[in-house]
């Protein structure tokens, strides 16, 4: 049996069918994977560049964060340093009486409770007052005027007024307000330092204490 030979056209053409099989295989498995892979490690560069001129631009602002970080600890240093103490709250209750018997009016009663506070300091305790006084509408204003511009840092938080009974165009009057008193416990805020709880002070009621003749917040 004599084998047939191909003539060199169909020797071509399956050359050619072979060859454009070959370079499509390359194109499908090869080439377009690899395209797929730049594409991925391009956006990837591109990432990691926008991250690094973040870090940059952070590492940059870090010598001016670090300033205004300082700053910011040695105000909180001086507001401690300002604040009463907790355990001479009573010079507090002194300078409240002052400031309202310099105004003519009259100090009544006086009740207190620990107050509550959220972002404070350690140590840094709020206290809630309740003062009564009475007197006329001018000087009730007064104390009220007294009280909120006192040398400590005070909060009124509600005032209210009352006419028990109008026997003249200007009666006397029964005001009670609501303030914040903050004050430093120096225990509390090693106790805190060292991981324990502090104890809150037990609310209690004084007195209204006796009037004398100076005037003025004690300074």
């Amino acid at each position: 049996m004599t084998p047939s030979k191909l003539d060199a056209r169909s020797i071509f053409l399956i050359a050619l069918v072979s060859c454009m099989a070959l370079i499509a295989a390359w194109y499908y498995l090869r080439f377009q994977p690899r395209q797929a892979q730049i594409v991925q490690l391009q956006g990837e560069v591109e990432s990691a560049q926008l991250q690094a001129d973040l870090y940059r631009t952070a590492s940059q602002k870090l010598p001016q964060l670090r300033t205004r970080v300082a700053a910011l600890q040695l105000e909180q240093s001086q507001f401690l340093r300002a604040l009463p103490d907790a355990a001479q709250f009573g010079t507090v209750l002194d300078e409240v009486r002052r400031n309202v018997t310099a105004a003519g009016a009259q100090l009544n009663t006086v009740n207190f409770q620990p107050g509550t506070g959220t972002d404070l300091p350690s140590g840094v305790r709020p206290i809630a007052l309740t003062v009564g006084v009475s007197g006329q509408f001018a000087q009730v204003f007064q104390a009220l005027r007294s009280i909120e511009t006192m040398n400590r840092f005070t909060n009124v938080t509600a005032v209210g007024i009352q006419v028990p009974q109008a026997t003249s165009f200007n009666p006397p009057l029964e005001s009670t307000m609501g303030l914040t008193v903050y004050t430093f416990d120096a225990a509390a805020a090693t106790a805190t330092a060292a991981g324990g709880t502090p104890e809150a002070p037990a609310a209690g009621t004084a007195p209204a204490p006796a009037a004398d003749s100076t005037s003025g917040g004690v300074r």
